[in-house]
């Protein structure tokens, strides 16, 4: 249990250097921070009370719920989702009201949905298209990661577009999708969530004879950090750190934080996980 948290507060402190940078296209990200107050949530299993991972086997989509809430005072006029998915989960479907990245082990999304969200009410998205891969290996099945926005927060920092340009590898090239627009609905049940806009949704690969497969435990090695986010959030996540474009103020106490998790985690299986 205290691995398992220890993991969520990595993965946090992560994100956060990942906000600190601003994509090399772009002037210098703006300071201010997001004026909404949104929360991460995602549907909570009717058993246990607690937030639902996924069983999924070889090749099958992730049905995961990703949703928020906004726990502000004020309407939010538009939202952007970013969607960060590592090593054995592929985005099977490209929608075009988002832009796609690749680094390395880890593909990401940046999503804009012009809806308007009440001071306390609630949306998700469902059909991402997050799958396992055909020859998905145990070991190489991690949560998915995924944080909220207002458009306005997004749009200072230059779009979407240059969001996920900024977490793209070195020589490529983010790219649009191409299918008819994700969109939002009203969620059946309550969120379950810490609070923060940072949430994350466990996933698991059922064996060929149908039985879960062990969790791993998380490691990381850590390179700059590149556009990402910060906040609380729960349900298995995998610590992820960036490949950067651009420093900004701020970064190198974040990235002192980062390095001693780092050393607390480097005893442990080697695998390199970007943001």
């Amino acid at each position: 249990m205290i691995r398992r948290y220890a993991g969520f507060t990595v993965s946090a402190l992560l994100l956060a250097a990942g906000l600190a940078a601003a994509p090399a296209a772009a002037a210098p990200a703006p300071s201010n921070p997001d004026p909404a107050t949104l929360a991460a949530g995602t549907e909570k299993d009717p058993q246990t009370g607690k937030n639902r991972s996924h069983l999924v086997g070889q090749g099958q989509d992730v049905p995961a719920l990703l949703g928020v809430t906004n726990r502000g005072e004020a309407p939010v006029e538009g939202l952007v989702l970013n969607v960060r998915i590592l090593n054995d989960l592929d985005f099977t479907k490209k929608y075009d009201n988002c832009w796609y990245a690749d680094y390395t082990n880890q593909e990401s999304a940046w999503c804009e949905f012009g809806d308007s969200l009440a001071a306390g009410a609630s949306l998700g998205v469902t059909g991402l298209g997050i799958a396992t891969k055909a020859d998905a290996r145990a070991e190489n099945i991690s949560s998915i990661i995924y944080m909220w926005f207002s458009k306005a927060y997004a749009d200072e920092r230059g779009g979407i577009q240059a969001l996920a340009q900024g977490a793209a590898g070195p020589g490529t090239q983010a790219a649009q999708g191409t299918e008819t627009p994700l969109s939002l609905s009203t969620p059946s049940g309550e969120l379950g969530g810490i609070g923060g806009p940072l949430g994350f949704i466990g996933v698991k690969l059922l064996t060929p004879t149908g039985q879960p497969t062990a969790t791993p435990a998380p490691t990381a090695t850590t390179t700059a950090p590149a556009p990402g986010g910060a906040a609380g959030g729960e349900g298995g996540g995998l610590p992820v750190t960036g490949a950067g474009t651009a420093a900004a103020a701020g970064l190198g106490g974040v990235l002192l934080l980062a390095g001693g998790v780092a050393f607390l985690i480097a005893r442990r299986r080697r695998t390199r996980f970007v943001a």
